[in-house]
């Protein structure tokens, strides 16, 4: 009897842990994501410009600010909340609605943004990552042919900890040209 209790513990501790192991992480999310956005409200149908900086995130949750050009052309900017879940991203801005969208691919988002009331809106944006065009040498501030963390944080301070941890191949700490290419290869980045 000792055996088959034994037995299925080991079993059941086995599934558990294979269980988490395939479970899907949230991804890195920080940084700034700029792209178009579509407008459409009760009255009227237009496009503009948009960017969403995500500057805090702890495991799923996120928090970050949004900025866009009014019809007016005035900058604007909002404070939201989100959540990433099962391929899900989930925003909650200001006093006003509520995004929904999900990742097309490492580098892009799409959200879809309802607003109810009086005023109501549907928008809809098509964001990418903003990419990383300082090159590896501008960043070796001190000539020594290795990258630290922060000299990274010195060029993206939203972005430094997520591209050490990505690009870091070996573990060490420390991102040589050759790891960081790799990265940014992998990335489709253009320097």
């Amino acid at each position: 009897m000792k055996k088959i209790t034994v037995c299925l513990m080991a079993a059941l501790f086995a599934a558990l842990m294979i269980t988490a192991a395939f479970a899907d992480p949230a991804p890195e999310l920080r940084g700034t994501w700029r792209g178009p956005v579509l407008v459409q409200t009760t009255g009227e149908f237009r496009e503009s410009k948009c960017a969403f900086v995500i500057d805090v995130q702890n495991d799923r949750m996120f928090t970050g600010y949004k900025l866009w050009f009014t019809k007016n052309n005035v900058l604007a900017k909002e404070k939201f909340s989100g959540i990433f879940d099962d391929g899900q991203l989930y925003f909650a801005e200001g006093n006003d609605g509520y995004g929904f969208g999900y990742l097309t691919d490492k580098q892009a988002m799409t959200i879809n943004y309802l607003e109810h009331g009086s005023a109501a809106k549907a928008l809809y944006y098509t964001l990418k990552r903003v990419h990383f065009t300082t090159g590896f040498v501008e960043i070796d501030k001190d000539g020594d042919n290795i990258l630290m963390t922060a000299e990274i944080t010195t060029h993206y301070p939203l972005n430094a900890e997520r591209i050490m941890k990505e690009a870091d191949a070996n573990g060490d700490g420390k991102l040589t040209k050759k790891e960081w290419e790799a990265w940014k290869k992998a990335n489709d980045f253009k320097e």
